[in-house]
């Protein structure tokens, strides 16, 4: 079916195309023949017959496109994919940018609105019967993998319940290469999906119009806002903070990171670079009760990560005090937090190791071997009792497939599981069902599901139009589309985390 909509797509902008050039052409010669410019009436008579052939070709695409537009917002297919062409590979000029969109925060991190669309419209998916969903994104792949179709940057929905697909973007801004989405998000309501790419084929090589995030609205799946940053934004997050505002981190690649308010036209309201941490930044969680940001900082660049020192960044979004938390290897990587806000593991992908941070004291009160090299993302099973750790191989071969199992109370490496993934570095627990670990594995194009309680895999999701998949979220909606974010790459949120804390209190409890 995907194939089928992306080859129909595919054949109604070519034919829109060509019937668009000759009216033009058409046109200009009727233009010259009514002029008086000495042009037989055969002639003319033959550039009319044109025009009318090329009208009848521009109603016929225009009716087709009409077609796949109704296919595309309706119930569609597992796997379909809808094609959006928007905005122009060109640098914006002036009048291109939105003005009095930016902040000072914008204007410090050089962020700008580039363009808004009309996103309402009918629905492109049935909330109503797929209440819980996996949202992850798709992109051409990179390192040990690069898909032979599928070139744009876009997203798709997984029933989280069922495994399968329910719908899959693509967006396509015209550049050359499309950047590769590292990573995407769900505002914590769940009404909108961010997407980053950018003019190059990966964040790290942001051409000179730099790097794009998309905001989609999640009911239509059509853009809604385009931002445009200095560097490629690479992982996103979402979070409620201890005042109760809804924010959306972007980590910017190699340039810090910043805060969206998304209920606000998605306006910068914080941003911190290089100069605020006095180091590199990398990834950026926020803690449960969204009171700090936790920051990978490297003393260095990543390539002499292995001859210097890490350091966590804790910036607290009061105060905008940052500490700085030292002991914790070469190059942390990923965070994973108690749900009573107490403590804080990370992980070293130089040095192979987790730290265990005592959040009230700001040090680190354990250390043990990660059993994977390259560690990268933790996850925290519903008791606290087990931390999961991918094995990215991350700073080494970066084709890593296993994860560890460190159990946390005696904080040793217990076993490790070679889950037949390949660059895996996301996990994230399924809300529909807390025993299931849903890993992406961007070099086999795929989301291994794997059942903590039963130590095996239980399903392989394939993505849907042969692109690689980063992270995601699991969100739950009502009918009406109105939702509630439960977990991303920066840990659970809403009623999810209730269900963590619940079960590390029974484990107390019996105690």
């Amino acid at each position: 079916m995907s194939g089928m909509l992306g080859n129909w797509t595919t054949h109604v902008r070519a034919r829109f195309r060509l019937a668009v050039t000759a009216l033009a052409l058409t046109g200009l010669a009727v233009g010259v023949a009514c002029s008086g410019g000495g042009v037989a009436q055969e002639d003319y008579d033959a550039v009319q017959a044109e025009l009318n052939s090329a009208q009848s070709d521009l109603q016929a695409a225009q009716i087709e496109a009409a077609s796949l537009q109704t296919e595309l917002a309706g119930q569609v297919a597992p796997g379909a994919k809808q094609v959006v062409q928007v905005g122009a590979a060109q640098p914006a000029t002036p009048d291109q940018i939105v003005q009095g969109w930016e902040t000072a925060a914008a204007l410090k991190m050089g962020i700008k609105l580039l363009e808004t669309f009309d996103s309402s419209g009918p629905a492109a998916w049935d909330a109503a019967a797929h209440p819980y969903v996996f949202v992850t994104s798709e992109g051409e792949g990179y390192a040990g993998y690069l898909s032979e179709t599928y070139t744009g940057a876009g997203l798709q929905i997984i029933d989280a319940r069922t495994k399968e697909h329910i719908v899959s973007a693509e967006f396509d801004l015209g550049f050359e290469k499309t950047g590769e989405p590292h990573g995407m998000a769900v505002s914590p309501d769940g009404r909108w999906i961010y997407v980053p790419t950018a003019d190059g084929d990966a964040p790290w090589r942001a051409g000179l119009t730099g790097g794009r995030l998309l905001v989609v609205d999640a009911k239509t799946l059509k853009i809604a806002q385009i931002l445009q940053t200095r560097g490629g934004p690479h992982h996103i997050k979402a979070f409620t903070d201890y005042e109760g505002n809804d924010r959306i981190i972007v980590e910017l690649q190699g340039r810090g990171v910043i805060l969206l308010d998304p209920n606000d036209d998605h306006r910068v309201v914080v941003g911190l670079n290089a100069e605020d941490f006095k180091a590199e930044s990398y990834q950026v969680d926020a803690d449960p009760a969204g009171e700090n940001l936790y920051i990978n900082l490297h003393l260095g660049s990543r390539g002499i990560a292995s001859e210097l020192l890490a350091a966590v960044g804790k910036y607290n979004l009061e105060s905008g005090r940052l500490t700085y938390i030292t002991g914790v290897g070469m190059y942390t990587n990923g965070f994973a937090f108690t749900s009573d806000g107490r403590y804080t593991y990370v992980s070293d992908s130089s040095g192979d190791r987790v730290y265990k941070i005592d959040n009230s004291t700001n040090k680190v009160v354990a250390n043990t071997q990660a059993g994977v090299p390259g560690p990268y993302n933790l996850e925290l099973n519903d008791d606290e009792t087990e931390l999961w750790i991918v094995g990215k191989g991350e700073m080494t071969f970066n084709l890593g497939s296993s994860i560890a199992l460190v159990d946390t109370r005696s904080f040793r490496a217990v076993n490790v599981f070679d889950i037949g993934g390949q660059t895996i570095d996301h996990d994230i627990v399924n809300p529909a069902a807390s025993n299931e670990l849903w890993v992406t594995s961007s070099g086999t194009a795929e989301i291994i599901v794997f059942d903590m309680e039963k130590r095996e895999v239980i399903a392989r999701i394939p993505t849907a139009n042969t692109g690689d998949t980063h992270s995601g979220a699991f969100v739950h909606y009502n009918p009406d589309f109105t939702g509630e974010l439960l977990a991303d790459n920066s840990g659970r949120r809403g009623a999810f985390l209730d269900v963590q804390k619940a079960a590390v209190s029974a484990i107390a409890s019996a105690r």
